[in-house]
């Protein structure tokens, strides 16, 4: 895998060439026979290029020999993927969106623009799996997915959380002259609800401030965490509503993307109509040349870019590889990434520093 670890590998990676390849796979009953042809394709288109283009690279060719021989069942649930392929190593990236325009590069850098909203949505903090009477965490970091080891006195179950001895509550009484009444209301919901305070005040001390939380547990459970949740970082508004248990790590963080897609894309606009309007009396927030002097000498805080990853009648092809320059030395630096329609930059723009 590519992402996130081995990145800042690949870009400093001394070796060139690099090829970049985007393709989409056939998930369909004839998805493995499907997937060998195109692979195999590639590989051929890629070696004749080589060949022509680069004929000292014997060892970059034998690498895209290795790399696009991939075993399809490894592939089979696979909608999309991106390889990066040098003579030393190939590294490959499982897409959460389809590529619009399959296609390869053979150039000094890999082609980074296909993954503008793979690099832009980088989610980090803690997932919380409840259920109505157990928890679990997971750690996300730049969307890589781990178990969170807890010691064993964490209330992981409400036998830990409140005791073995629940009896509920008595929420209301009344009398007779002849007999006393008292009246339990339902002893489940009652458990349940002390057993979701421990669990928010445990979270509130054992996790950072300021990093989210995701949730993941069925609407009942949600609707009462709710009213008694008390931590802020808590991202309710993406909560996945269903059984912690039914989704395997790569289902989970494809709807964590789906979900923080929507929250990224209100933020990014929003961001580069106040650039916009700042660049109207400040144009050097749009040339490449300063954009990219302030990239390296990490003077911005945002670089918006266009979601567009081939030339358009507003982006020219002689920018296209401008735009990658940009998105490599943004990535390097740790640059946040904003990803808009083009034509929510300026006429002509193929990024904002801001």
């Amino acid at each position: 895998m590519l992402y996130p670890d081995s990145l800042t590998q690949l870009l400093t990676d001394s070796s060139q060439p690099v090829v970049s390849l985007f393709i989409n796979l056939d998930t369909g009953g004839q998805a493995l026979s499907a997937n060998k042809i195109k692979l195999n394709s590639y590989a051929k288109q890629i070696r004749d290029q080589l060949l022509a283009d680069h004929p000292d690279q014997a060892g970059l060719l034998k690498q895209v020999e290795v790399c696009l021989s991939i075993a399809p069942q490894e592939l089979a649930h696979v909608q999309s993927i991106a390889f990066y392929i040098t003579e030393n190593k190939c590294y490959h990236l499982i897409l959460h969106y389809p590529i619009n325009s399959e296609y390869f590069t053979i150039d000094a850098h890999p082609d980074l623009r296909p993954l503008s909203s793979e690099l832009a949505l980088s989610l980090n903090g803690t997932i919380l799996n409840l259920n109505k009477t157990s928890f679990s965490l997971k750690t996300i970091q730049q969307n890589v997915i781990r178990d969170y080891p807890l010691p064993a006195d964490a209330p992981t179950t409400i036998e830990k959380g409140i005791g073995t001895d629940r009896k509920g509550e008595v929420v209301q009484g009344f009398s007779s002259p002849t007999h006393s009444y008292v009246v339990k209301d339902n002893e489940q919901l009652i458990d349940q609800t002390n057993y979701f305070r421990v669990i928010d005040r445990y979270l509130t001390e054992l996790l950072p401030q300021k990093a989210p939380i995701y949730v993941v547990t069925l609407p009942g459970n949600l609707n009462l965490f709710k009213e008694l949740a008390t931590n802020v970082n808590y991202q309710l508004d993406q909560t996945i509503q269903t059984s912690p248990e039914s989704l395997t790590d790569d289902e989970l963080l494809t709807t964590l993307l789906k979900n923080g897609r929507h929250s990224l894309r209100q933020e990014a606009l929003a961001l580069a109509e106040r650039a916009t309007n700042t660049y109207h009396s400040d144009p050097e927030l749009g040339n490449p040349d300063i954009i990219l002097s302030r990239i390296n000498n990490r003077q911005l805080t945002a670089l918006i870019v266009p979601t567009a990853l081939t030339p358009s009648p507003t982006i020219s092809a002689d920018q296209i590889p401008v735009l990658n320059s940009l998105l490599v030395a943004a990535v390097k630096t740790g640059l946040a990434l904003y990803p808009v329609p083009v034509e929510n930059l300026p006429t002509g723009l193929i990024a904002l520093g801001f």
